[in-house]
Formats: structure tokens, C-alpha cells, sequence
């Protein structure tokens, strides 16, 4: 099996839990709009109907370097957002 393969069959298993999970927390529909996107319809603060839409990406490559290592940009999210917080007081 190719790495490819692998990858594919991995985003279809998160994708089904994905929409199994949306639909039962939030009692939705849920649209799967390509192989690894899901859609669901909400309701914004004024009662007006907009989507939300998840991605399911596997990154080709796990390198800090390229930005593609998960807890890496975990830690960048982080300073930035407490970077952003010290700047606000």
C-alpha cells in the first residue's frame, strides 16, 4: 500500500468520526463536500443561517521546518496569542 493510500484511508476514518460526532452533538446535518470537508449549517448571534466548514489534512510532510508539525504550531498559536493578550493591558 502506497503512503498515499494509507493517507487516504486515514482521512476517510477521521471523516466518518468527524460526521458521526457533528451529528450527534449537534443534532444537524452534516455535509461532506469533498473527500476530507465537512459542512455544517449554524445560527449566528442575529438568528442568520451561516456554515461552518472542517478540514481533514494530512500533511505530506511532518517537519518543523516546513510547518507542518503539529505541536510545534501548537507552541507558535500559543505565544502569538499570548503576545496579542500582553499587548491588549
Amino acid at each position: 500500500m502506497t503512503q498515499k493510500e494509507i493517507n487516504d484511508q486515514l482521512r476517510a476514518a477521521y471523516t466518518k468520526d468527524l460526521i458521526e460526532f457533528l451529528a450527534a452533538k449537534y443534532d444537524t446535518d452534516v455535509c461532506q463536500t469533498a473527500a476530507g470537508t465537512v459542512m455544517i449549517p449554524v445560527l449566528d448571534a442575529n438568528q442568520n443561517e451561516t456554515w461552518i466548514k472542517f478540514n481533514v489534512i494530512i500533511p505530506k510532510n511532518i517537519d518543523e521546518a516546513e510547518g507542518n508539525d503539529g505541536y510545534a504550531l501548537a507552541r507558535e498559536y500559543k505565544l502569538k496569542v499570548e503576545k496579542k493578550s500582553k499587548k491588549k493591558t
